[in-house]
C-alpha cells in the first residue's frame, strides 16, 4: 500500500494499483484490464520489455502525483447486476 511504484505483469496488481493510486508499469504489451491504464483513468502504463520505455515511464511515474481511483462499476455489486439482468 505504501509502494512508490509497482512493476508487474499481473492483472490483479494492475487493479490494486488503480484503486490505491500507485503508479504501475505493466511489463506486458497488452492487458485484459484496459480500465486500469492511465489513458482510461487508471494508474498503469504498458511498457512491455522495452528497457528504454521502462526507464522513461519509471521516471515519469516517480514524479507524478498519486491518484487513487475506483472505476465506476467496481462497487461490489456486480453479482446483483448480473442476477437482475438474467431475471429480466
Amino acid at each position: 500500500m505504501s509502494a512508490d511504484i509497482m512493476l508487474t505483469d499481473s492483472g490483479g496488481l494492475q487493479e490494486e494499483c488503480c484503486v490505491l493510486g500507485t503508479p504501475c508499469l505493466t511489463l506486458r504489451w497488452n492487458t485484459e484490464r484496459p480500465i486500469t491504464l492511465k489513458e482510461h483513468g487508471g494508474a498503469s502504463v504498458l511498457v512491455g520489455n522495452n528497457i528504454a520505455r521502462i526507464r522513461e515511464e519509471y521516471q515519469i511515474a516517480l514524479n507524478s502525483q498519486r491518484k487513487p481511483q475506483r472505476p465506476e462499476l467496481w462497487d461490489g455489486k456486480t453479482a446483483i447486476r448480473c442476477v437482475e439482468t438474467l431475471v429480466e
